[in-house]
C-alpha cells in the first residue's frame, strides 16, 4: 500500500509540476526567479496549504475515532486535488513544456525522486506519533512545497547525462560542417529581427541556402539544424539568441560563422543581461568569432548597431543605409514598394511585408547578398518571393471585413514600436491586445508605460492582458485615452470573448506580444 502510494504520488506530482517544467524549460533549464517562477510557486504553496487543512482535519478525525479508514482518505484527498490543480493549469496554460527528449528525461528524474521523497515522508510519518496517533501518511501533504527543490535535485541529477548527450551531439554537428567543403556559414544575431533577417536571406539566397527552422537559435536547436541540412547547399544561416553573455561565443564555437550580421540592438532579456552594454558585448560576441577573411554587415538604422560597426575591426565590414540603403518607400496594408539603392545603382522593389522596419531588415539581407556576390538587380527581382514570417506582423484576412496583425510570438521595445507604425498605415478603427514586456528587469515600469503611451497614439482601442496592464494603463491614461475604450482581463480566453463582443467589419486588430504568456 505505501509502495504504492508513493509511485502514485511521484507520478502526480511530476503532473503537477508541469507549469514550472514549462518555466524551466523556457529559461533554458535553469531556474529562473521571475514573477512567472514565483506565481507558479504561490500555487504550489496554496495547494500545500490546502492538503494541510485536510490532513489535519483527518487526523483529528482519526485521533478522536481510532478509524483505519481515515489515511486511505486522505490519500484519496491528496490525489483529487493533484488531478484538480494539474487540470486547472492545464486549462489556464496554453503554453505547457513541450516534451522533448531532454524534458521527458528531466520528468522521469522529477518523478524517481518525488517517489523517493515520498517514502521518506511515510517513513518519517510511520515513526512519528501525536496524541496517540502515528501520522502515517499525512506528511505527504508538504510534498507540493518541495516542488521547485525536487526540480533542483532532478536538474542536477540528470546534469552529467545531459552534458555527455550535448557533447556528442555537438561533436556530430561540427563534424557535419567540417565535411563540408565550400559550404559558407551566416551567423545572424540582434535583439530583434534575427528570424526575419534570416528568412529573407534564405528567400534572397534561393535553393543554395539552408538556413536554421523556426526559431532554432539555441545549442542544440542549431545542432538539429545542422544534422538536418540537406548535402547540395552552399550557405548555412544560422539564428543566434542570448540571454546572457558567452551564449553567443558558445553557438560560435559550433558554428564558426564567415559572415557575421547583426539586426539590431534593444533592451531586451534586461533580468539576465542587466544592461544595455552587456548585450552589446553579448551580440559583440559574433564579431569577434570571425576569421581575418570574414564580414561583418551592421544594420545602419540601429543606432547602437553603428556604434559596433565604428568598433569593428575586421577589414571586410559593411553597414546598410552607408552601403544598401532604401529611398522613395511607399508603405501600405499590403507590403511597401520601394527603389534598392547601392552607390549609383538603383533597383526598383516590391517587398509583400508591412512596415518600414521589414524594409530595413530587406537592406541588410541585400547587404550580406551583395556581399557574397549577387548583383542588385538579382536582389531586387527575388524581393516579391518573400513571405511574411508566422506571428511577426503577419496579415491576416478573417474574411469576415476584420483584419489580423499577428505579432504575437513575441516583443521588445523597438519591435512594438514598429509593430504600432505599422498599424498606423491601416485604415478603419484599430484595436490593440497587448500584454507588455515581461522581461524587462528594473525597466519594467518604464517600458510598459511607455508602450501604453505609444498605443494611445494610434489606436482607437487598447485590449490589455496579463499582470503588466495597468502599468500599460498609466501611459494610455497620460495620453487622455478614453477609459471606456479600455479593457483589462488575465488570460488569453477572455480576451477572446472581447474580439468577438467589440470587432466590427472595416476593424484592424494588432496582437502584441505572446498572449498566452500571463506575466
Amino acid at each position: 500500500m505505501e509502495w504504492m502510494a508513493s509511485a502514485i504520488c511521484g507520478v502526480l506530482l511530476g503532473a503537477a509540476a508541469l507549469d514550472m517544467l514549462a518555466l524551466v524549460q523556457g529559461a533554458g533549464y535553469k531556474i529562473s526567479l521571475n514573477k512567472k517562477f514565483m506565481l507558479a510557486l504561490r500555487a504550489q504553496f496554496i495547494l500545500t496549504a490546502v492538503l494541510a487543512v485536510v490532513a489535519a482535519a483527518l487526523f483529528t478525525v482519526q485521533a478522536v475515532t481510532g478509524a483505519a479508514y481515515v489515511q486511505p482518505i486522505f490519500f484519496g484527498a491528496l490525489c483529487l486535488c493533484y488531478g484538480m490543480y494539474f487540470l486547472c493549469t492545464y486549462i489556464k496554460s496554453a503554453k505547457l513544456p513541450k516534451f522533448t527528449p531532454r524534458l521527458i528525461r528531466l520528468f522521469c528524474a522529477l518523478i524517481v525522486i518525488a517517489f523517493l521523497i515520498s517514502r521518506l515522508l511515510i517513513f518519517a510519518g510511520s515513526k512519528l506519533v501525536i496524541a496517540g496517533t502515528v501520522c502515517g501518511l499525512y506528511l505527504m501533504c508538504l510534498l507540493p512545497a518541495l516542488i521547485p527543490l525536487l526540480i533542483v535535485a532532478a536538474l542536477i541529477f540528470v546534469k552529467p547525462l545531459e552534458s555527455i548527450i550535448a557533447r556528442r551531439f555537438i561533436s556530430r554537428a561540427k563534424s557535419r560542417l567540417d565535411e563540408r567543403q565550400g559550404l559558407i556559414r551566416i551567423g545572424i544575431t540582434g535583439s530583434y529581427g534575427k528570424t526575419s533577417v534570416k528568412n529573407m536571406l534564405a528567400a534572397l539566397l534561393g535553393d543554395a541556402a539552408y538556413a536554421t527552422p523556426a526559431s532554432y537559435n539555441t545549442p542544440m536547436g542549431i545542432c538539429k539544424a545542422v544534422n538536418d541540412m540537406p548535402a547540395d547547399v552552399k550557405y548555412f544561416i544560422c539564428e543566434m539568441g542570448a540571454r546572457r553573455t558567452g551564449d553567443i561565443a558558445e553557438l560560435c564555437g559550433i558554428v564558426r560563422p564567415r559572415v557575421g550580421v547583426i539586426t539590431g540592438i534593444a533592451p531586451q532579456h534586461m533580468q539576465t543581461f542587466r544592461t544595455l552594454d552587456n548585450i552589446i558585448a553579448a551580440k559583440g560576441e559574433l564579431i569577434e568569432s570571425l576569421p581575418c577573411n570574414g564580414a561583418a554587415v551592421f544594420n545602419g538604422y540601429d543606432e547602437n548597431a553603428v556604434k559596433m560597426y565604428r568598433n569593428c575591426s575586421i577589414r571586410k565590414r559593411y553597414m546598410t543605409k552607408k552601403g544598401v540603403r532604401y529611398e522613395n518607400a511607399l508603405l501600405t496594408p499590403r507590403g511597401s514598394a520601394f527603389d534598392l539603392v547601392c552607390e549609383n545603382e538603383r533597383a526598383a522593389c516590391e517587398l509583400p511585408l508591412i512596415g518600414r522596419h521589414n524594409i530595413q531588415n530587406f537592406c541588410l539581407a541585400a547587404q550580406v547578398c551583395l556581399a557574397l556576390g549577387m548583383s542588385l538587380q538579382e536582389v531586387a527581382a527575388r524581393a516579391k518571393y518573400i513571405k511574411p514570417v508566422p506571428h511577426r506582423l503577419e496579415v491576416i484576412d478573417t474574411g469576415r471585413g476584420i483584419t489580423v496583425i499577428d505579432d504575437g510570438y513575441n516583443s521588445n521595445v523597438r519591435g512594438a514600436k514598429a509593430a504600432l507604425d505599422a498599424l498606423a498605415g491601416f485604415g478603419g478603427r484599430k484595436i490593440v491586445a497587448a500584454q507588455g514586456f515581461a522581461e524587462a528587469g528594473d525597466k519594467d515600469a518604464e517600458f510598459n508605460i511607455r508602450l501604453g503611451e505609444q498605443i494611445a497614439e494610434v489606436a482607437d482601442i487598447a485590449i490589455l492582458i496579463g499582470v503588466k496592464a495597468k502599468l500599460i494603463e498609466q501611459g494610455l491614461t497620460a495620453h487622455f485615452f478614453p477609459r471606456e475604450n479600455i479593457y483589462i482581463t488575465s488570460s488569453l480566453t477572455a480576451a477572446r470573448e472581447i474580439f468577438g463582443r467589440i470587432l466590427l467589419s472595416g476593424d484592424v486588430l494588432l496582437i502584441e506580444n505572446d498572449l498566452p504568456e500571463n506575466a
